[in-house]
């Protein structure tokens, strides 16, 4: 089957979309000999091709403007059997006779102002996922808390749509961690045991400012203790986050080390005493699963999608709970090795339950049941 996909994902720094996006094409079918995927993107991807994966560069600035209006000529030309459209969006001007389906990662667009880049961004998600959905066959979701949000704003009929949790690789799992290979990785990031771990794009979306709020709120001994890190790269509106970071306590040490290379996070979620979290909306929360599967007891939001992954497998506060309802659960683990313990264990059984290789493989199935 010749699959045409929507690359903008897997640039230099692939977060969530473009982790997603670059695990299920490691995984059978997509990897077989007998599949051929052509991905569309404006720019090289982070990862060496494959022998059976073929690249359409077009090199530009922005992305999103060319796949809408552009990427179509390549797509079209090329004909695969069925394009995917992975990232939430379809481009104009597809051949009619081209079937297509798309994954839709969140509705943040339609969550508030505040929770995307811009305001841009949300019209244009507005306006072009809807068209997006007429457009496609079946529509796949990362969680059931994100089909469900598609049927209540764009009426969507549950038989449209599929559900397919995203997993987490084989490279979390403590006995593939190397535990010899963990300080050069806190050494280069400028981590210093033990430390609080929080790991997202910096954007008002994450709550960092309550979480630093309720570092700030720990008792002294416990403050002077850990170290806070608060990995991602920088993302949007962070002049607040700045302000809040400037108003601490003298004895808060924190960290933002910036993006971390996907092959040092495995490493950085093992070492981490206790996992912060509190997303004040998710479609999914890749870092809450990767990490459980790294053996870090985990403390988040009990909302959006987060609360569904997460069961009862950690601690869950409510997003917009003061910062001393989040400071109380933090101590409460901290000084705790009997919940830490209970908590890793819980994780780690959770984190099993999400695989790559069946997402991959219901990905899969669903393309080629649409496809021509």
């Amino acid at each position: 089957m010749q699959i045409g996909i929507d690359a903008r994902s897997l640039g230099p720094t692939p977060t969530g979309v473009g982790t997603y996006l670059s695990e299920i094409l490691k995984y059978h079918p997509f990897s077989s000999g007998s599949t051929r995927n052509h991905l569309f993107c404006h720019r090289p991807p982070a990862f060496p091709p494959a022998d059976n994966v073929t690249l359409h560069i077009s090199k530009v600035t922005r992305g999103l403007p060319w796949y809408l209006f552009r990427a179509h000529q390549a797509i079209n030309k090329c004909s695969p059997d069925i394009f995917w459209g992975a990232q939430n969006l379809l481009p104009r001007n597809l051949s009619k006779s081209l079937p297509s389906v798309i994954t839709i990662h969140d509705c943040v667009h339609q969550s508030g102002w505040g929770f995307s880049p811009s305001i841009a961004y949300n019209l244009v998600h507005r306006h072009y996922i809807p068209k997006a959905i007429q457009r496609s066959s079946r529509i796949l979701t990362v969680s059931k808390f994100v089909a469900d949000e598609i049927h209540r704003y764009y009426s969507v009929p549950h038989a449209k749509l599929e559900v397919t949790p995203p997993g987490v690789s084989s490279h979390f799992s403590p006995q593939n961690i190397k535990t010899s290979e963990i300080p050069p990785i806190l050494d280069r990031y400028q981590i210093h045991t033990p430390f609080i771990l929080g790991v997202g794009t910096l954007e008002p979306r994450k709550n960092l400012k309550t979480l630093l709020q309720a570092f700030a709120l720990l008792p002294v001994n416990l403050r002077k203790t850990y170290q806070l890190v608060l990995a991602g790269k920088s993302g949007w509106r962070t002049k607040e986050l700045f302000r809040s970071l400037k108003s601490l306590p003298q004895d808060c040490r924190v960290v933002l080390p910036g993006y971390v290379a996907q092959e040092h996070l495995p490493g950085i979620y093992a070492a981490a005493e206790i996992f912060v979290f509190p997303s004040l909306y998710e479609g999914f929360g890749l870092p809450v699963l990767e990490a459980m599967a790294a053996g870090c007891p985990v403390i988040a939001s009990d909302s959006s999608s987060v609360k569904e992954l997460l069961s009862s497998a950690g601690i869950t506060v409510d997003p917009c709970s003061p910062a001393e309802e989040w400071s109380r659960s933090i101590c409460r683990v901290a000084l705790s090795s009997e919940l830490q313990n209970e908590l890793k264990a819980k994780g780690l059984l959770r984190a099993q339950q999400y695989r790559w290789g069946k997402c991959a493989e219901t990905t899969f199935e669903v393309l080629r049941a649409v496809a021509r």
